[in-house]
């Protein structure tokens, strides 16, 4: 079996997957719409399997290469006609449309089971490629503005809810399928409708996989943008597993175009497609440990800006763990990039790096005086002349849920700057106010 045969019948299998994921992660309300989706999906999926099996069918299966034709043909139809009800059927309008190409596509397929020889005379299986030879008639020309109308129309009636949608991330979601099935509508035109009239059926497979790629990039859509609500376990699995697939799926597709334009060979071996696709799994199994080094890395040498997002990631992953003092303190000094971070708490200095304070020294800072908003406490001249002196720049006062302070952070100098900016202060308060909250303020008062 060639690899484009593989990449229809994983992309089908995985158009399918997305359509049940949209039916059950979506609200009651929003069923109905959803499954025209999954209709449309199943028709995807008839098309691209049928497109698959046939390209891959050997010389000796003549007897079904008919029935796999038909449902090249049939498929297409009823994803055409049930992604436009899925886009247009809350209108009167749509409705009246979706009826009307349901019953031309229901015309031509029962024309189509009733004589084979209205699309096409002949069909060759032989190991120089499948064909079909298709007959530039009546049928055909039926079928191809069918097509043509039932497309437009859909284009049509998704961005007219795009218009009119309140929600912003329905309007984004509509965008993307519009603008991906635009695409992938133009592209089944040419390497499915008017190439094969030509006698090009070696490209056919380009419309299925385009289509299938564009459903799964408005399935991403709908997730990102939490069109729909994947709450179960099994759905969150189901939605990895998917998106996961899909990108193998589509670095598999990027790999057959290199390949086959650099070296002129229509179907690399068995060894290297298995190679290519370990390798792309691996990659993609690494992918969250590869994202947190990156992003951990990127935020240790922005010196000069914080990472407040992965910043605040990396607490509130703290926050489910025991806290280590220290381990938090040099975190903190790293990624907000001062010279030293501590924390003073039951008179004790838990400090990013050793640092010489006396305990008298300690007794001092810990009792400045409360504010009673805001975190920074205003030194005396006393523990002004220690921070000088330790090369520190500013303390905060640490508060637990109930708004009782319980310790101090310390903080040296801003690396790369000889103050404090007031976008330092804005950004340290929030990190401080989230920083109390890591910390078990009851256990370290205990000890």
């Amino acid at each position: 079996m060639s690899l484009i045969s593989i990449l229809l019948i994983v992309t089908a299998v995985l158009t399918v997957s997305s359509g049940l994921l949209s039916l059950f992660g979506s609200s009651r309300g929003d069923r109905g719409r959803s499954a025209w989706l999954l209709v449309s999906n199943i028709g995807a999926v008839i098309w691209a399997l049928s497109i698959g099996i046939y390209l891959a069918l050997p010389a000796t299966a003549d007897p079904i290469a008919p029935n796999v034709i038909l449902g090249i043909y049939t498929g297409a139809m009823v994803m055409s006609t049930a992604l436009l009800g899925y886009m247009s059927w809350k209108y009167i309008w749509g409705k009246v449309a979706t009826v009307f190409f349901i019953l031309w596509a229901v015309v031509l397929a029962v024309l189509l089971v009733g004589d084979r020889g209205l699309l096409y005379t002949s069909y060759t299986l032989s190991n120089a490629g499948n064909t079909v030879e298709l007959i530039n008639g009546w049928y055909y020309w039926c079928y191809t503005i069918f097509f043509v109308l039932n497309i437009s129309a859909f284009l049509f009636a998704t961005y007219y809810h795009a218009k009119h949608a309140n929600n912003k991330r329905v309007r984004n979601g509509d965008y993307i399928l519009l603008g991906g099935l635009a695409i992938s509508g133009a592209l089944s035109a040419t390497f499915d409708l008017f190439l094969p009239l030509m006698g090009r059926y070696d490209s056919i497979w380009v419309g299925p996989l385009s289509v299938s790629i564009s459903m799964l990039a408005y399935f991403y859509a709908i997730l990102k943008y939490r069109i729909i609500s994947v709450s179960t376990g099994w759905l969150r699995v189901m939605a990895y597993v998917v998106i996961l697939t899909t990108g193998a799926a589509i670095y598999m597709l990027l790999f057959y175009i290199v390949f086959t334009a650099l070296f002129k060979i229509p179907n690399p071996s068995a060894s290297v497609l298995v190679l290519n696709f370990l390798m792309i799994v691996i990659v993609l199994l690494l992918m969250p440990v590869i994202n947190e080094v990156n992003a951990s890395v990127r935020s240790m040498i922005m010196v000069g800006q914080v990472d407040l997002a992965y910043v605040i990631k990396k607490l509130n992953r703290i926050a489910t763990k025991n806290v280590d003092l220290r381990d938090l303190a040099g975190f903190l000094a790293d990624h907000l990039h001062f010279a030293y971070v501590g924390f003073v708490i039951n008179g004790r200095l838990y400090g990013s790096k050793p640092l010489a304070v006396s305990t008298d020294e300690l007794s001092k800072i810990s009792h400045l005086r409360s504010v009673a908003n805001g975190v920074w406490q205003e030194p005396t001249k006393a523990v002004k002349e220690i921070l000088d002196e330790l090369d520190l720049k500013a303390v905060a006062e640490l508060k637990n849920a109930k708004g009782k302070p319980f310790g101090q952070i310390i903080v040296g100098k801003p690396l790369g700057k000889s103050n404090f900016e007031r976008r330092d202060l804005v950004q340290l308060e929030m990190i401080v106010n989230l920083v109390a909250m890591v910390i078990d303020s009851e256990k370290h008062l205990r000890a």
